[in-house]
C-alpha cells in the first residue's frame, strides 16, 4: 500500500491555516533516530513554501523542512491486530490409574485420599472391580467414585479400540485367504490354458 503523503489541497489548506495564525499538525513518514524521532512522530508546520514544509517536531526545539512526500496529513495507522486463533484447549488426559488410600486411624476417625496416575501401592491386594464400586458407593465419596469410572471408562475405550484394529486386521487376513485360494484354485484346475 502506497504512503500517503501531503497533496496540493494539503499544502493549500496549511498555509491558509498558517495565514489565520494557526499551526496544523502533521506526521512524518520516516524516523530521525539522530533526533529521536520515531516513524509517525507528529511535528506542527510553521511554514509552506511550494513543496517545502517547515516543520517543528514534537520534542524537538529545530525546525526542519521537509519536502511534502515526506509527510502524513493523517496518524498512520496500526496495523489491524488480527485475534489470535482460539483453539479448544486440548480435553484433560484420562488418568491412566487412580490410588484409592483409606486411612483408619485408632481415633475413629477415617479419610479418603484420591491420587490420579498413581503407582500401584507395594503389597496392595486385588480387589474384584465390582467390589470397589460397592465400596465407594458406600462411601458416598463422589470424587473417588468418578476417578474410578474415568480410568475404568478409558481402559474400556482402549480395549473397544484394539477390538475394532484387531477385527480390520483379521477381515484383512481373511480376504488375502479368500484371495490365495482363488488362485489355488484356479492354477489347480486340469485342462485350463496358461
Amino acid at each position: 500500500m502506497a504512503e500517503q503523503t501531503l497533496t496540493e489541497d494539503d499544502l493549500t489548506r496549511y498555509a491558509a491555516a498558517l495565514a489565520e495564525g494557526r499551526k496544523p499538525l502533521v506526521y512524518l513518514i520516516e524516523a530521525v533516530p539522530g533526533l529521536g524521532l520515531a516513524a509517525g512522530a507528529s511535528a506542527r508546520v510553521l511554514e509552506v513554501d511550494g513543496a517545502t514544509v517547515t516543520v517543528k517536531p514534537t520534542g524537538v526545539d529545530d525546525q526542519l523542512p521537509y519536502e511534502a512526500r515526506e509527510l502524513r496529513a493523517t496518524k498512520q495507522p496500526k496495523p489491524v491486530r488480527r485475534a489470535p486463533k482460539t483453539t479448544a484447549a486440548p480435553a484433560p488426559k484420562a488418568a491412566r490409574s487412580v490410588t484409592i488410600t483409606l486411612h483408619v486411624g485408632a481415633d475413629n476417625t477415617a479419610s479418603l485420599k484420591v491420587t490420579r496416575n498413581a503407582q500401584k501401592p507395594a503389597g496392595a491386594s486385588e480387589v474384584a472391580l465390582p467390589a470397589v464400586h460397592k465400596a465407594l458407593a458406600g462411601l458416598g465419596d463422589k470424587q473417588a467414585r468418578a476417578a474410578v469410572d474415568e480410568v475404568l471408562s478409558a481402559a474400556r475405550d482402549a480395549a473397544a479400540d484394539k477390538v475394532a484394529a484387531l477385527q480390520a486386521e483379521l477381515a484383512a487376513a481373511k480376504k488375502s485367504l479368500a484371495t490365495l485360494d482363488r488362485a489355488k484354485r484356479a492354477n489347480a484346475t486340469p485342462g485350463r490354458a496358461r
